[in-house]
């Protein structure tokens, strides 16, 4: 299962941006309110529907385009998903930026239930972005 945030333009540089986004320590402001426990530059625990936790990390980086972060190798998660951060310059001083989540497996129904719930996360975690990154020095 694919799901895909809606795309949104933030007023930061690319490289500002994604120097940002490639430190965990910078993503709390991102995520819903309580989700966050513990960042490190490359990892973050993370509470996911109010009682499973979760060590997410890095994957993969690729200088000013795209962030790819999954579970973290000691971690259990309930099905196994990467989500990419994709960016792309919109002119000088400003990105596109889009995310997409993709889960690997898992119960049909399980995934067919968590998919709204996905969505209404990335599309949230991309306008706050949106918000932030005018702030980003």
């Amino acid at each position: 299962m694919t799901v895909e945030s809606k795309s949104v333009v933030a007023q930061c540089p690319q490289e500002k941006l994604y120097d940002f986004l490639s430190d965990f320590n910078n993503i709390a402001p991102l995520a819903p309110a309580g989700a966050i426990e513990q960042c490190t530059a490359d990892s973050c625990t993370v509470k996911v529907g109010g009682f499973i936790q979760l060590t997410i990390t890095c994957l993969e980086r690729v200088p000013y385009s795209r962030i790819v972060v999954g579970p973290a190798a000691n971690s259990s998660s309930p099905v196994p998903f990467r989500m990419e951060v994709g960016l792309q310059p919109e002119g000088v001083d400003a990105t596109r930026v889009g995310i997409t989540v993709n889960i690997d497996g898992g119960k049909p129904m399980m995934t067919m239930m968590l998919k709204p719930k996905l969505k209404d996360a990335v599309d949230m975690m991309a306008d706050k972005l949106q918000y932030f990154a005018s702030g980003i020095q």
